[in-house]
């Protein structure tokens, strides 16, 4: 909104009843995306960023209305003040398959779940509380949307303020640990494995993902069976794969001014390794920081980080039996395998360390037998996985299960 429209408009209470959640034009979301690159842009320029963001609504899992933008503005605003009405806060959703097993039931239900992202006030209304009251009316808003006139099962987000803004508006905040393994101190561990080791490529991610949701399903009911509490997963789908995956190439494509897809030696999607039944395979994608518009991803390698999106042990729940249990050699050995391999498509595009966030208790396991120099990382401030629950049980009773990278957006 322009000064000259803030001359005659006096901004509300955030408690005023002509508050209301709306959707954006084109117009609003182009000046949201302008205002909000400082903080969600990366190493992209402004003319790049406003190409990602409409680009995000053409790709898996947010096309054909899987994203939803958001705002919250004034329905007060009359048209004689002309059409630039206030955006006092917006935020944006996407529709996710979720995955629930209740105790009391041996099938794994398929549901909607919702994730939420870019929760921005624009810096003129900041101090007036807008964006708590875009949150208030967002959560129970999503308990409906897109839900075929079911209640929803959950919606997330991942907040960059600590645990305790979100958890008191009703997203409890979940464990938010992670390893980091340092390229630098662990490009020469091990034999390099490079023969027992498959990529991943967009030709045979989808059979992966499959696999990985029946593991998943299994893990489910096993989880909910043994805590006795209702356990959820986001469904690490095709879809939801492909987002990441597709986000990655976009970003990739402009800061090494190519398609890597079509150079000699493209950037895999993620490694595999172990022989059917008994293999072990990650996903990852890049992150690359922004140092400020002409800046080159090698300018910032200690900061770029290869995030592993998805780590799959197939099959896992054998090594979860007994506590005092190990991963039996032939798993181990493909665990180190796979995060060799991590560690040099790290070093080869730039990024210092790879990061795996929440692994199992099996995971665990194989990363203190691995040999790889790691050090463990709980998160206080940023990317908090944090969820509202839409179910009868308290959010505190449910598990989240399977709570990894890929389930951000």
């Amino acid at each position: 909104m322009g000064s000259a429209s803030q001359d005659t408009y006096v901004l509300p209470e955030a408690t005023a009843p002509s508050l209301v959640l709306a959707h954006p034009t084109d117009t609003e979301k182009h000046r949201t995306w302008t205002l909000n690159h400082r903080e969600w842009g990366g190493a992209l320029a402004l003319e790049e960023y406003l190409k990602r963001e409409p680009y995000f609504t053409t790709i898996p899992l947010t096309r054909d209305g899987g994203m939803t933008h958001w705002i919250l503005t004034d329905s007060s605003w009359s048209a004689d003040r002309g059409g630039n009405r206030p955006v006092l806060a917006s935020c944006e959703s996407i529709r996710k398959r979720v995955l629930v097993a209740s105790p009391s039931d041996n099938t794994v239900h398929d549901g909607v779940g919702h994730g939420i992202g870019s929760v921005f006030t624009y810096p003129e209304f900041r101090g007036n509380r807008y964006a708590a009251r875009m949150l208030n009316e967002l959560g129970p808003a999503l308990r409906k949307w897109q839900s075929d006139g079911r209640d929803a099962v959950c919606s997330a987000l991942w907040s960059d303020i600590g645990k305790t803004y979100y958890a008191k508006k009703g997203w409890a905040a979940f464990p938010s640990l992670h390893v980091e393994f340092l390229v630098s101190t662990n490009h020469q561990t091990g034999e390099s494995g490079g023969d027992k080791v498959s990529p991943i490529t967009y030709d045979n991610l989808e059979p992966l993902c499959q696999r990985d949701e029946q593991l998943l399903k299994e893990k489910l009911l096993h989880t909910a069976q043994k805590t006795s509490r209702t356990s959820v997963a986001f469904a690490p789908d095709h879809d939801t794969l492909r987002w990441h995956l597709y986000r990655d190439d976009f970003i990739a494509s402009i800061l090494f001014k190519s398609d890597p897809s079509q150079s000699q030696e493209p950037f895999s999607r993620g490694a595999l390794a172990g022989p059917q039944g008994r293999r072990v395979w990650a996903l990852w994608s890049r992150n690359y920081y922004g140092g400020g518009s002409g800046s080159a991803p090698a300018d910032n390698v200690d900061k770029n980080t290869l995030y592993i999106l998805r780590l799959v042990v197939e099959p896992e729940e054998s090594s979860e039996e007994g506590e005092d249990e190990n991963p039996s050699e032939d798993i181990h050995e493909a665990f180190a395998a796979v995060i060799q391999a991590a560690l040099r498509e790290a070093s080869r595009w730039h990024l210092g360390k790879v990061d795996l966030w929440n692994p199992s208790p099996t995971v665990k396991k194989l990363i203190d037998r691995s040999g790889f120099r790691h050090r463990w990382v709980e998160r206080d401030e940023d990317s908090i996985p944090s969820m509202m629950w839409y179910g009868d049980e308290d959010v505190r009773d449910v598990e989240w299960v399977a709570n990894e990278k890929y389930c951000w957006c």
